[in-house]
């Protein structure tokens, strides 16, 4: 009886081990992935690099969605930003790569007027690799269910990650009422001549992405085009805050091809202007990145910081930054759209054209676009 005690009491001594061990095994944190020991070291690596160098388009959202929260989410890693007008960074960059100077890590709000001068000359790395996060790499994560890469061919260098509904007008709302265009034709209304203000779209940069869906479209076209630059005596400028100032003091009742952050900040301050809701538009409207793109520079001074801020950007919490400050629509669609304009939306069931901002389609700008302006200009009547 005695040796059967003993056994029973060491077998309950053996079970209690044992489950004690197991118990100890399933407290145990699990072992990190490949993947995650991999962003780990590129985040080690950035901290040690310090800092991340960006050239951007011109604008205050652009300083408030880009730094602070990023320097929050990662600190120990500064952001050096530098901005000017597109075309401006553009001349700027070849300069300096000619030069053999490699300043910049990352190159957003250029789309595929990065892509036509850049990607040819291997001035641009391919961005899928670069792309870490799970919740950036997630299809569903994004409208349409898919990455809205620019490129049209591999390497895919840039993607867009804001799309909006493009305005193309916008106008004083004392002198002119947004709910009495129907088409863009009602531009050439001999009552607007002399009266319409808009951005040189022959340089690169906003209206871009409108203007080759208008010469695209067929109901409107290149005799469209022809006819708003021949006919109308509209005043240009690369100036687009200039043009907002003019719209906005009634110089001109009707700005053209906006940079539309910059109206948006203006309609906030109280100033008498309103785009013209594309809906209304017969000829329908189109989706564009305007300044919502994002491109890693060959030959980054800091690899690794960029591949960070890349990752940041695209983020969830990236684009709740970028989408707050700019106040443009995020292709993410896991995210809050409070405080957008609804026009700028993409809506369930409406068809939308989206080629318009693509590598394929970017050359009509400076090609046969600009080509078709500049005879109308010369065809003044």
């Amino acid at each position: 009886m005695v040796s059967t005690r003993v056994m029973i009491g060491f077998g309950r001594v053996t079970i209690g081990l044992v489950c004690a061990l197991v118990a100890g095994t399933l407290l145990l944190p699990p072992a990190p992935s490949a993947a995650q020991l991999q962003w780990d070291q590129v985040l080690a690596a950035a901290r040690q690099e310090g800092e991340v160098s960006i050239y951007a388009g011109s604008g205050q959202p652009n300083r408030e969605a880009f730094i602070e929260p990023f320097e929050r989410a990662y600190p120990g890693i500064k952001v050096s930003l530098f901005t000017a007008p597109p075309p401006d960074l553009l001349s700027r960059i070849m300069t300096e790569r000619q030069a053999g100077r490699f300043l910049i890590d990352v190159l957003p709000s250029f789309g595929t007027s990065a892509i036509v001068p850049l990607k040819p000359l291997g001035g641009l790395e391919p961005l899928e690799p670069v792309l870490m996060l799970p919740e950036v790499t997630d299809p569903n994560a994004w409208w349409d269910g898919r990455l809205w890469w620019l490129d049209t061919s591999q390497p895919y260098t840039t993607l867009a990650f804001q799309g909006t509904v493009q305005e193309y007008i916008y106008v004083n709302t004392t002198m002119v009422d947004p709910r009495s265009f129907t088409s863009y034709w009602d531009l050439l209304d001999p009552k607007w001549k002399g009266k319409i203000a808009a951005r040189d779209v022959r340089l690169p940069g906003a209206g871009a992405v409108p203007t080759r869906f208008l010469y695209l479209n067929p109901t409107v076209g290149p005799t469209f085009i022809e006819r708003l630059f021949s006919e109308m005596e509209m005043t240009l400028s690369a100036d687009t805050f200039q043009i907002v100032n003019w719209v906005a003091q009634g110089q001109y009742p009707i700005g053209l091809m906006p940079n539309p952050t910059e109206v948006v900040t203006a309609i906030e301050q109280g100033l008498p202007l309103a785009f013209v809701d594309p809906a209304q538009l017969r000829e329908g409207a189109v989706i564009g990145p305007g300044g919502g793109t994002v491109a890693l520079m060959a030959n980054a001074p800091h690899p690794n910081a960029a591949k960070v801020f890349i990752n940041w950007l695209l983020s969830r919490d990236g684009q709740i930054a970028w989408q707050r400050e700019v106040k443009q629509n995020s292709l993410r669609v896991d995210i809050p759209k409070d405080g957008l304009r609804e026009i700028n939306i993409p809506k369930p069931g409406i068809t939308y054209d989206v080629t318009a901002a693509t590598e394929d389609y970017a050359p009509l700008s400076g090609g046969v676009i600009r080509e078709l302006i500049e005879q109308a200009l010369a065809n003044k009547r």
